[in-house]
């Protein structure tokens, strides 16, 4: 059934219009129309990939040749899931359509675009084997009574002779020279190593054990960003001098230079990641304060009902833009939070490394400094670049193999293939997202459209910078209205296309999602304190017809 032929009704508040979607659902599934999303069941497509590249290493032509059909059916899998299923839940019914969109394409990349499975790296420590005078290892008593052994954990996870921190140190040189600094992995900080400790790191293929092999399918296939991959995506942190000086190069093409003279620590992550999410907590709750007053955040059309704000249309396009930002930062900034800091280096070992958490969003400087293409290609998040510069590197390649375009112009079509090729699978993963909503008022179509003629602004504003530039008319500007000027492209060029996305996310009912569990400005209006429900209102189990399609379901969030 098409969301089409859903009522249509408008309801008076966003409470109404969750009731009407849970309504509407039930008695979807009661005609069997639609099945709800339930997982593990649904994210079959997911585990097939990961079973496939669980496969140990083998030239087996048989199973280089499985990827094909194995990827054939995963697409065939997440389409019917998108078609399949729906949900109450306004963040699973968006993510239903989102998460299947992009495990078709993650899987291309893996499968089709590349050959994960024999062209991917990952930089890994090495343990080295020395020779070393025997060492006692009975448990010594210190002054506090305590007892201890030496055979700590260093802390990448990797066996050492002395517990993490209580390294001992050599003796000074004759010379006084100063000791050699090598940056601890994880922490972070300045640990003296002595110059007689070996540090090898190497780019780990496929590896051969199934422990071994798990976590590196894992790190693989989570890792979007590709961060200490050789796949790893432009405008994040390269691996740290303090690896590469011990990194193999036969093991692979040397990883690109670093011009940062720091990198983050533990303490600097939580120092700066932690305010940052509350401050946008705050900021959410007040965004959700403000859109809970105009009826065009619950699903409504623009002209179904007057703004109560004045200049509506930017103000609905900024506090779209803002709700989109600070929810999307909040959720990333869940990983460093987590990853990094809460579960650490103890249990996660390497993976804790604070260089491999550099923020998601770029400096907002990019925007008055190179406009349309620095809010896209430096202030905006990467987390689907990998995945958007293998498909459109695979489709320049096709092309330039079709011998039909001139030598001296392939650079500039591939860099041009590139862009019109990472915009036009945004929109359609951001379409299927919409697509998959209970809605009757999402227009799939609109979020296409809006990422697919974000090429043409960025082309048109690189084109008139070179001209200006070409005549020499730039130069003579000063810097400041140079700025001024690509800060009024970007705001004009959204004031004319962001209506697509805003109306689209607006009419879909994605603002109708609580991300706090509190609300202190809705609480003071009087709508409501607390904003998840009880548990069993959001979350419950399925039975469904076979034993595989049961499993948990949610209907709130």
């Amino acid at each position: 059934m098409s969301t089409d032929t859903l009522s249509a009704a408008k309801p008076a508040s966003q409470h109404d219009v969750l009731k009407q979607f849970r309504q509407e659902h039930h008695a979807a599934l009661k005609a069997g129309i639609y099945e709800p999303f339930v997982w593990p069941y649904r994210a079959l497509g997911l585990y097939l990939l990961i079973f496939y590249l669980l496969s140990p290493p083998s030239k087996s032509q048989i199973l280089h040749f499985l990827r094909y059909p194995l990827f054939l059916f995963i697409v065939y899998f997440c389409v019917s899931t998108a078609l399949e299923c729906r949900s109450p839940a306004i963040t699973i019914g968006y993510g239903n359509g989102l998460l299947n969109a992009w495990t078709i394409l993650w899987s291309a990349t893996l499968l089709l675009f590349n050959d994960a499975r024999r062209d991917f790296k990952r930089i890994e420590k090495q343990e080295v084997a020395v020779e070393a005078e025997p060492i006692d290892i009975t448990p010594v008593e210190n002054s506090q009574g305590h007892t201890s052994a030496l055979d700590g954990t260093t802390s990448d996870g990797l066996k050492s002779l002395h517990p993490v921190g209580d390294i001992p140190q050599p003796p000074p040189a004759p010379d006084d020279k100063p000791q050699a600094v090598v940056s601890n992995e994880i922490f972070g900080d300045q640990t003296p190593i002595p110059p007689d400790v070996p540090q090898s790191y190497v780019y780990q293929p496929l590896p051969s054990t199934f422990l071994h092999r798990l976590d590196w399918v894992l790190d693989l296939t989570l890792n979007f960003r590709g961060l200490r991959w050789t796949h790893q995506i432009p405008g994040t942190y390269p691996p740290p001098p303090w690896i590469t000086a011990h990194l193999d190069p036969s093991s692979s093409p040397p990883p690109p230079s670093s011009s940062k003279s720091t990198y983050p620590t533990r303490t600097s992550i939580i120092r700066s990641a932690f305010p940052t999410f509350i401050l946008n907590a705050l900021s959410l709750d007040l965004l959700k304060t403000l859109a809970s007053y105009d009826p065009y955040f619950a699903t409504h059309s623009p002209s179904a009902h007057p703004s109560p704000f004045p200049l509506p249309r930017l103000t609905r396009l900024t506090i779209t833009l803002l709700l989109t930002y600070t929810s999307l930062q909040n959720i990333v900034l869940l990983s460093p939070l987590v990853l990094n800091y809460a579960l650490g280096p103890r249990i996660l070992g390497a993976h804790a490394s604070p260089w491999l958490y550099p923020p998601y969003f770029g400096p907002l400087s990019a925007l008055p400094e190179s406009g349309l293409p620095g809010f896209w290609g430096t202030w905006w998040h990467q987390i689907f670049r990998c995945a958007f510069s293998a498909a459109g590197s695979s489709l320049s390649t096709a092309l330039a193999a079709l011998n039909i375009i001139p030598h001296h112009h392939r650079k500039p079509l591939r860099t041009l293939t590139t862009l019109l090729t990472a915009f036009v699978l945004s929109g359609l993963l951001h379409a299927s997202a919409s697509s998959t909503l209970l809605s009757p008022r999402t227009r799939p179509r609109n979020s296409f459209l809006f990422f697919a003629v974000q090429p043409a602004g960025i082309l048109a504003q690189r084109a008139a910078s070179a001209w200006l530039a070409a005549w020499d008319i730039s130069p003579k500007f000063p810097g400041w209205a140079r700025r001024s000027v690509n800060v009024a492209v970007v705001v004009g060029w959204a004031l004319l296309t962001g209506p697509l996305i805003a109306d689209e996310f607006a009419g879909g009912g994605i603002w109708l999602y609580e991300p706090l569990p509190l609300s202190l400005g809705r609480g003071l209006k009087g709508d409501g304190w607390w904003r998840w429900g009880r548990v069993g209102e959001w979350v419950g189990w399925w039975w469904g017809d076979r034993w595989w399609k049961s499993g948990v379901v949610f209907l709130e969030g």
